[in-house]
Parts: structure tokens; sequence; C-alpha cells
């Protein structure tokens, strides 16, 4: 398969700055190739005062069943668990597993593995300037804390 790519963007609207009263652009160029996909989103403030913001890359993995999915690359990682009130946690599992509802957001995280074990298969999420990783049951999402 040949690399594809293509530019996403999101132009801002007069309703968009009554929730938000700040002018930006953002851009998302997305690469796809046979066994990768690269995201690069992009920011840029139009505006003539300064402001702060988060941006959230969601994966939605499809998985064989959820109790037969791990995740590692997290262990001793502090994370919020959001279902105990953001409280702070360190993670002593070597490896995640799914048996019950989980929302935590993990603090500056390395590469994370996903693995499968019903279909044999890891799915590995690499990135770069996106700072913590947040885990819910069945999602894996990489996001980028301001």
């Amino acid at each position: 398969m040949v690399k594809k790519s293509t530019n996403i963007e999101n132009p801002q609207t007069k309703e968009d700055l009554h929730t938000w009263p700040y002018r930006f652009e953002l851009r998302l160029r997305v690469f796809v190739g046979a066994d990768k996909l690269t995201m690069i989103p992009r920011v840029r403030n139009v505006d003539n005062k300064a402001f702060s913001f988060t941006i959230a890359l969601r994966n939605y993995l499809s998985v064989s069943d959820v109790s037969e999915v791990s995740v590692e690359g997290l262990e001793t990682l502090d994370y919020f668990d959001n279902l105990l009130k953001r409280e702070r946690y360190t993670e002593q599992a070597d490896a995640i597993t799914f048996d019950g509802e989980i929302d935590r957001v993990y603090l500056s995280t390395p590469k994370i593995a996903v693995i499968d074990h019903e279909r044999k298969r890891t799915i590995v999420l690499r990135k770069e300037g996106m700072v913590d990783a947040e885990i819910e049951v069945g999602v894996l999402s990489v996001m980028n804390r301001g």
C-alpha cells in the first residue's frame, strides 16, 4: 500500500466564538500506510491574546473481547482515577486488564502496547508531543494536556 495523506481543517464560526472567545486555526494532517497511522494536529493562535488548550486524539481499537486484552507500558506511572474523584495513584501492575469499568489518565506516558491475546496481535501506540494517555474500558486514547 502506498502511503497516503490528507489535511483536515476546522474553520471557526461565529457560534464557536460565543463558546470559546479566542480565534484559532486547527489543522489535522493524517498519513495512512500499510501498517501505520500518523496524525499530526496543529493549532495556530490567530488572536491578539494568548490562550492555553488541550487536544485529545482518541483511538478506538477493535478487539476480540475486552476481557482478553491487556495494556502494557504503564507500570510505575502516576495516574488520576476519574472514577475515584480524580485522586492520584501509582500503577502497580505490569499490565492493565479489563474486568470492570476503568477511566484513568496516566501521566507522561511512553510507548503503550495493547495486546489482544485472543487474536494474537499487538497494537503499539507511539506519540510525540502528546504527554498523557487516558484508558477507559474498551477505549484507549492519547491526549495532550495543555
